[in-house]
């Protein structure tokens, strides 16, 4: 499952095997398998970037995607050994 928040701010969780497309329109709209659609306040690459980390077994799914970008990029500036 995947966090997401509605338009009014209300966070909740999404089965991500339950999504059937997203689209921006321009709000970012989700519709499920079963034909309902939800709208969300998260932009369609923090959904995309949710789902992509869920399906990949990251922990970091619930996390915004810019806060995610950020933490990649501290992980690049550690030397490699």
């Amino acid at each position: 499952m995947i966090r997401l928040y509605r338009l009014d701010g209300t966070e909740f969780l999404l089965n991500v095997d339950l999504i059937s497309q997203v689209e921006s329109i321009p709000d970012t709209v989700i519709t499920l398998l079963s034909g309902e659609k939800i709208k969300v306040k998260n932009s369609i690459i923090d959904v995309t970037v949710k789902m992509k980390a869920f399906r990949l077994g990251i922990e970091e799914e619930n996390r915004d995607s810019e806060e995610l970008s950020s933490s990649n990029e501290r992980k690049r500036n550690f030397p490699r050994p």
